[in-house]
């Protein structure tokens, strides 16, 4: 047996300042065919609707976020 006190459990409540949505479609490209493909990878099928091929590149923006190195 030790000699500390119990510890009382607490509810604690988090208090969400804004919701933040999933953006709905993203945008891909085939690599077979290169297709430009809009899809929701969560519910949607990972797959060209034009060729049936199963590998997509999910597409970048032209002007990347950079990060200034401390």
């Amino acid at each position: 047996m030790t000699d500390e006190e119990p510890v009382e459990e607490t509810e604690v409540e988090e208090e969400v300042d804004e919701v933040v949505e999933r953006p709905q479609g993203k945008g891909y490209k085939c690599v077979n065919c290169e297709t430009e493909v809009e899809i929701d990878p969560v519910d949607d099928k990972i797959i060209c609707p034009k060729c049936s091929h199963r590998v997509l590149l999910k597409k970048r923006s032209e002007d990347p976020d950079t990060v200034k190195a401390i």
